[in-house]
């Protein structure tokens, strides 16, 4: 069967009346009875792509001369949703009555049924589901006398799943359970499914970690082959492997990270001569161990990155390779890719080499210890560390160097504080705790940058296709909101389409240090597009950077550990393992997706446990800042616990409150009283729905 994507869609595109019978296509293309199974194939190929639509009586067309397009369905808690189409800015808004039983994340065709304000705003209607996206749920069982029904724990499937008694396996109310989904959603019915998994009573904190990773279906077990594959890899160095590599193991070289931390996948060196720098940044060469086509490679793929959260890391590769042979740790030889970057006085680069290197790390730092050599000149900690104090301070000098021409350049630093959530041994919540950010934490930061700009730039200038790390110049429209809320706090700002990044930069210099610092960082942040991955070098808007890939962390970053192997071919001028364009847009694509995942699984975590944490303030007056205004009410995050909940204007009972979009307010139309972003104020912990993940305030008296 010879037929190409692009010989089918030119032919039906070539002014045919309708779509096109399945029997046509078969003469059209001279397709035998033998190859039939083959062109069904490649039909059903080009459907799940949207390229094409396959209608009544098996017919095909292109969806845009149907007016039809395919997307995937955002739903929502009362039940309407929105359709993402890819590479379009704006979704489609497809009211409850439209919804024809798609569910939340499901692929769909949806027909554009209308449009407002110009055709900023989009109505449709679900055609047809092509793709279901979940076939298994988690959520809470409830039974009744005759039956029983999962309510979803995820609020964007609104429909509860009915269970019949003899299908619950015998699970109780109140339990968190996975049911499988056996009868769709069908004309105002609901679905019917079946109980597989019983997780345990949902008040068990510990069975919040099992439900969220079954909701977003994270893999969390490597299977037998993949841990053998890993265990055989994680041999001892060959000597010949020795020598085709430049060996820095005699070098001053050593790792800084976290106090928690077992993975150890980048060092640093630095050696200071006449003005010039000679810094050295060598990462753990995960591809040696990690060989394409392998089930160890397939499974760091299908992850595509390591998931943190309290008390829990998910690893991208197993144990043995990432806590061990690809762990650099101190006194052992390690394989590793190293960048060795010659830079002047001014943090200029004059010239970079990109080796295949052998390490031996002497020291396994922490950024708390680093700091107080370097910053608090602590004498004890100094005098320990002799062998690599002085190389510490210049590392410290190059960062500020670095730093400062970072920010000439453009980039724009949102500096809006982390925190992190502290929980017991059985994972139910104490206490959110700040976290300090100090020159040890920037230090490596500036020192990664200037490494991956290293190796895009090179990668770019030689004409092979790689993976960059892509962030888009920002949508004008959100500009020009943010552009509007600055200018009613007083601040200048003119913005252009093509915004140069030295604008936002300044106006968040200029207002650190005041009270709308925090409210102007975060609308700042909101401005932005995600940050994705891409074949396609179209620059870093935040950073400022030209050419920009993820290269540092190939233990956790699939991306990383294909730019690893890029670079090789570089290196080894060996074409032999070329990634090809089509196999290196498919692992952009599959990692930007599952990086998504990975941020929603840890927020889902950290905001349930912050939220039970609240739970426990019920009653409790707390200071907090206006985060977010709409008609309904305001959103506030408390100052001390960083959570956030929704003071509804229906509890503001001293006034009428209006809305004003414009200046992101509420006003009292007698009082005058004003609550707008960034305000500071005292609310009472009135309601807390942990099931629901709600928060309700009320505003103190």
């Amino acid at each position: 069967m010879i037929i190409t994507k692009e010989a089918f869609l030119k032919y039906l595109a070539s002014g045919r009346k309708g779509p096109a019978p399945f029997r046509e296509i078969m003469k059209q293309f001279n397709i035998s009875k033998k190859d039939k199974k083959r062109l069904d194939r490649f039909l059903n190929d080009l459907i799940a792509t949207g390229s094409i639509i396959r209608v009544a009586h098996d017919k095909f067309g292109l969806a845009e001369a149907m007016d039809l397009k395919v997307g995937v369905l955002s739903g929502h808690r009362n039940g309407f949703g929105f359709v993402i189409i890819e590479n379009e800015e704006k979704d489609i808004f497809i009211p409850p009555p439209m919804m024809n039983g798609a569910m939340h994340n499901d692929k769909v065709v949806v027909r554009v049924t209308g449009s407002k304000d110009g055709g900023k705003k989009r109505e449709g209607e679900i055609i047809r589901v092509l793709e279901r996206a979940n076939n298994e749920i988690v959520g809470v069982y409830e039974e009744s006398k005759h039956f029983g029904f999962v309510v979803p724990d995820d609020k964007k499937i609104w429909h509860n799943i009915y269970v019949h008694k003899n299908e619950s396996k015998g699970a109780k109310g109140g339990q968190k359970v996975v049911v499988k989904v056996l009868e769709w959603p069908d004309k105002g019915q609901n679905p019917e499914g079946k109980i597989t998994e019983i997780l345990g009573f949902k008040l068990d904190p510990e069975v919040d970690f099992k439900a969220i990773i079954r909701q977003y279906n994270i893999r969390t077990e490597f299977t037998p082959e993949v841990i053998a594959e890993a265990k055989a890899s994680a041999v001892p160095i060959p000597e010949e492997e020795i020598w085709k590599r430049k060996d820095f193991r005699e070098d001053i070289v050593f790792t800084i990270d976290g106090e928690d931390a077992k993975d150890f996948d980048d060092a640093v060196s630095l050696a200071e001569k006449n003005g010039e720098y000679l810094l050295g940044v060598h990462i753990a060469d995960v591809s040696y161990y990690v060989k394409s086509g392998t089930a160890l490679d397939d499974e760091g793929y299908e992850r595509g990155n390591s998931i943190y959260f309290p008390n829990h890391v998910i690893p991208m590769l197993p144990e043995a390779l990432s806590n061990e042979m690809c762990s650099l740790k101190p006194d052992v030889d390690r394989l590793t890719m190293s960048a060795v970057m010659r830079l002047d006085a001014k943090g200029e680069m004059k010239g970079c080499e990109l080796v295949k290197s052998i390490i031996r790390s002497k020291r396994r730092m922490t950024y708390t210890k680093v700091a107080k050599i370097v910053e608090d000149k602590d004498k004890e900690l100094r005098a320990e560390y002799s062998d690599i104090a002085p190389v510490l301070d210049n590392m410290l000098k190059l960062a500020k160097i670095l730093n400062k021409k970072r920010f000439n350049d453009g980039s724009i630093d949102f500096d809006l504080p982390e925190t992190r959530i502290i929980l017991d041994s059985h994972d139910a919540p104490l206490r959110v705790e700040k976290v300090i950010r100090n020159w040890a934490h920037r230090l490596i930061e500036e020192f990664m940058l200037l490494t991956n700009e290293a190796v895009a730039t090179h990668i770019f200038r030689h004409g092979l296709p790689s993976i960059y790390r892509v962030h888009d110049i920002p949508d004008y429209d959100d500009l020009i909101e943010f552009e509007r809320f600055v200018n009613s706090l007083k601040y200048p700002l003119k913005l252009k389409e093509d915004v140069d990044p030295k604008l936002i930069q300044a106006l968040l210099k200029k207002v650190k240090g005041t009270p709308e610092e925090e409210v102007i960082n975060n609308l700042a942040l909101r401005s932005m597009k995600l940050a994705i991955y891409s074949t396609e070098a179209r620059g870093h808007f935040a950073l400022a950077k030209q050419y920009y890939s993820h290269f540092t962390s190939p233990i956790r970053r699939y991306p990383d550990l294909a730019v690893h192997r890029v670079l090789k071919v570089l290196l080894e001028k060996d074409n032999r393992n070329k990634y090809p364009q089509s196999e290196l847009i498919k692992v952009a694509k599959h990692c930007s997706d599952t990086e998504r995942v990975a941020e929603e699984v840890e927020e889902e975590i950290v905001k349930l446990k912050k939220i039970q944490l609240i739970k426990n303030h019920v009653g409790r007056v707390l200071d907090g800042v206006v985060t977010g205004v709409q008609g309904y009410g305001i959103f506030v995050e408390l100052s001390e616990l960083y959570i956030e909940g929704l003071v509804h204007v229906s509890s503001m009972a001293d006034d009428y409150y209006t809305f004003d979009e414009k200046q992101y307010a509420m006003f009292g139309r007698n009082n005058k009283k004003r609550y707008r972003l960034g305000d500071k104020v005292r609310v009472k912990v009135d309601r807390v729905d942990v099931d629901k993940r709600q928060v309700d305030f009320v505003i103190a008296k």
